[in-house]
């Protein structure tokens, strides 16, 4: 068992342990308490991420790393990495997410505008996309915090009183320039937003918090540990 069902079951074991009611029919969604006491869960006993990447050169200056992607190893910007960590520290220092796990935010999608992923990226082997699309000037990353948090109950309307540290469920794009990342207006339907308008969405990385991951940072109070990397089972 692995990724977000491994979640789901931990979460429902903790549930039944503690004697607490699920706060909705829908196994989709849990209560901050219940995404709270999983959290924790991950952090001491969890599974980690697959070939999680190496990035300890960046913290001491470098500008390259050995990143990797279905076990293939290449060269890459520390910049994605410094960059990517700055996303999440301003999107849980914001309360637009609160974990690093299934539950909340596990991975941001990376994109390109369109024009140039019809004129350059289309025409690449498959195997030189993701090393080229890292050290893309215009890349961006979209993120869904808070996909399964239970707001309010769907059969009494009870609003959870924790919920509303996450901002309701905000989506987040970011860019790899410097630039603040941008809460994205909720849609009106309560849908998730997909690609910006006039991007390609072309690729995935993950994260997942640890005790023993390989990346550590520090959000006003919050020590997160964590690994970040490009395969997920």
């Amino acid at each position: 068992m692995s990724g977000n069902k491994f979640l789901f079951a931990i979460v429902a074991l903790v549930v039944f342990s503690t004697g607490q009611a699920h706060a909705g029919d829908d196994p989709w969604y849990y209560t901050a308490k219940e995404m709270e006491i999983s959290y924790k869960y991950q952090e001491d006993f969890g599974e980690r991420l697959r070939h999680p990447l190496m990035p300890e050169p960046c913290l001491f200056g470098k500008q390259e790393f050995i990143a990797s992607y279905q076990g293939k190893q290449f060269s890459a910007p520390c910049r994605f990495i410094t960059e990517t960590i700055r996303h999440l520290k301003e999107i849980l220092g914001q309360g637009a997410a609160r974990y690093l796990f299934g539950l909340d935010v596990d991975r941001a999608y990376l994109a390109v505008p369109s024009e140039l992923w019809e004129n350059k990226y289309t025409k690449l082997p498959r195997e030189e996309i993701l090393p080229t699309l890292l050290r893309e000037p215009s890349l961006a990353a979209l993120y869904h915090p808070a996909a399964h948090l239970l707001v309010s109950d769907s059969g009494t309307g009870k609003v959870d009183p924790v919920a509303p540290f996450w901002n309701g469920k905000d989506d987040v794009l970011a860019f790899y320039d410097g630039r603040s990342v941008m809460i994205l207006p909720p849609d009106p339907k309560g849908f998730r937003h997909g690609a910006p308008a006039r991007y390609t969405t072309c690729a995935t990385v993950y994260f997942l918090a640890n005790r023993l991951g390989e990346v550590l940072m520090t959000v006003k109070t919050r020590i997160f540990m964590f690994d970040i990397s490009f395969d997920n089972d």
